[in-house]
């Protein structure tokens, strides 16, 4: 398990402070990033996103930060911030650009679990 938190770290995770919080119980953590990763937050922002409700993916972003922020994936965390801020203020002219950010860091956050 020891691999998977060392991947998180190169990632720019918050190790420490996860494990901290889940009591430095590994299976734990490796747990909760896997349903992480399959969360139905991820699809519902895309229909958000798709359909132009940014009411609905404001909702569904600031979860998303939130669990993020939880398991300490402060690059995942961060792009997902960005995105909140400006749908909280009703700025939509970079909302793809910034939806794409998170996918990416979504793609590394996944890529974590492969080893």
């Amino acid at each position: 398990m020891s691999e998977l938190l060392d991947r998180c770290r190169a990632y720019g995770a918050d190790v420490d402070a996860t494990m901290e919080r889940l009591v430095n119980d590994e299976e734990l953590f490796e747990m909760c990033l896997a349903q992480f990763s399959e969360d139905a937050g991820f699809a519902e922002l895309r229909t958000a996103i798709e359909a132009k409700d940014y009411h609905a993916a404001f909702e569904h972003a600031h979860a998303l930060k939130g669990v993020a922020g939880n398991l300490g994936l402060t690059p995942l965390f961060e792009a997902i911030s960005v995105l909140v801020e400006a749908l909280r203020v009703d700025d939509y002219s970079h909302v793809e650009a910034q939806y794409q950010a998170i996918l990416d860091e979504q793609g590394r956050v996944n890529r974590l679990l492969e080893g």
